[in-house]
This record gives structure tokens, sequence and C-alpha cells, in this order.
């Protein structure tokens, strides 16, 4: 998932938005490829049913884990 933007030699290229291959994922293992991926956003980890501000960051992507002993990724981390 991602969206299209014109590169510097002038060709279109995707940028990720979304990482739904994450899921079930140990959470450092996530934010390791979502920084791959995207090194120009902070990544937000918090736990399911945490209380975050509201509001969209583009340079923001929020990583919801499980309370499980693995610490799982719970839903796919989106850019926002």
């Amino acid at each position: 998932m991602g969206r299209s933007a014109v590169g510097g030699g002038g060709d279109i290229v995707s940028i990720k938005t979304a990482w739904p291959e994450v899921v079930g994922w140990d959470g450092m293992s996530a934010v390791m490829k979502i920084h791959r991926d995207r090194p120009d956003v902070r990544v937000d980890v918090h736990s399911v049913g945490e209380s975050v501000p509201p509001g969209f960051d583009g340079e923001r992507v929020r990583v919801f884990l499980n309370d499980d002993n693995a610490a799982t990724v719970a839903q796919a981390p989106l850019v926002g």
C-alpha cells in the first residue's frame, strides 16, 4: 500500500504508507522494517487500548502492540 510521488529523475515512485505484513510480528522487528522502508517517519509504539492524541501526522506511524509475551503487532501500522 502506498501513494505515488515523482522521484528526483522524474520517475513515479511508490511511497509506502501501510505495513499489513507486520501484523503478528514482534514489535521491535516491525519498527525496524518500518524504519528501513520509511526512514523519514518516526514510529510511535503503543499498547492496544492505550489512549493516543487524535489527529493526522504525515511524519508518524503508530504501531499498536498486543499485551502478550512477545508484544506482537495487533493491527496494520499506518502513516498518520
